[in-house]
């Protein structure tokens, strides 16, 4: 029996093994690299929000995709 990394709460996914954590730990460490990374190059407030959204987008669609596909299939 294959362990599910995720397990879908609603339109979230919550990890459910030791695997899931390391790849939430990954991806909130990506989103505050980013940020830093963004804000010491932008003028501007918007323009380190702007981008710095896009990029929070792209990583949580990429979160989202992992998940779904690494999550426990529920039977009928």
């Amino acid at each position: 029996m294959k362990l599910p990394w995720f397990r879908r709460l609603g339109l979230l996914f919550v990890p459910a093994s030791l695997v899931g954590w390391l790849i939430v730990l990954a991806a909130v460490a990506y989103a505050v690299w980013t940020f830093i990374d963004i804000d010491s190059r932008s003028h501007s407030v918007s323009d380190t929000l702007i981008n710095f959204v896009f990029n929070l987008m792209l990583i949580g669609l990429v979160y989202s995709l992992v998940a779904f596909f690494t999550s426990g299939r529920e039977q009928s």
